[in-house]
């Protein structure tokens, strides 16, 4: 899968826009096993950016939570968080929506304190952000 000597972050790209489509079909399995193997690539490469390993494991957490399985969603979605939290030095979207998706898994795990705290404060990042929309705002409340 790769025309270079090593495994690269295009090829990565690659395989996760590949995930995203089978999850778009619903084929939750196939986008695991494809978010893994960009994931994998990812780490073998020195030069991929930290932003996308955050939506790599933001992208496999999801689909793990989307499939019941729970145990694995929450670790990966931890991870995206802090590494967004890591590039990002204020208030950013990006770190909202990860600890948007972070919260919905401990709601789906019916911890509902855990839940609501999280959604807390990507309401409050959102409403921090200069760039942030209405919309946004809104879909944090629902």
């Amino acid at each position: 899968r790769s025309c270079h000597s090593s495994p690269h972050q295009d090829v990565a790209l690659a395989i996760r826009h590949l995930a995203s489509s089978y999850k778009s079909m619903g084929q939750i399995e196939k986008s695991i096993e494809l978010y893994q193997e960009a994931l994998e690539i990812q780490r073998k490469c020195s030069d991929v950016p930290l932003q996308s390993v955050s939506a790599t494991l933001m992208n496999l957490g999801c689909c793990y939570r989307d499939s019941g399985n729970l145990q694995e969603s929450v670790p990966l979605l931890e991870k995206a968080v802090a590494i967004r939290r890591s590039y990002h030095s204020s208030p950013h979207q990006d770190v909202a929506l990860a600890i948007h998706h972070l919260a919905s898994s401990y709601q789906s795990m019916e911890q509902m304190e855990k839940s609501i705290e999280l959604y807390q404060e990507a309401l409050e990042i959102k409403r921090k952000c200069s760039d942030v929309t209405l919309q946004s705002v809104s879909t944090t409340l629902m």
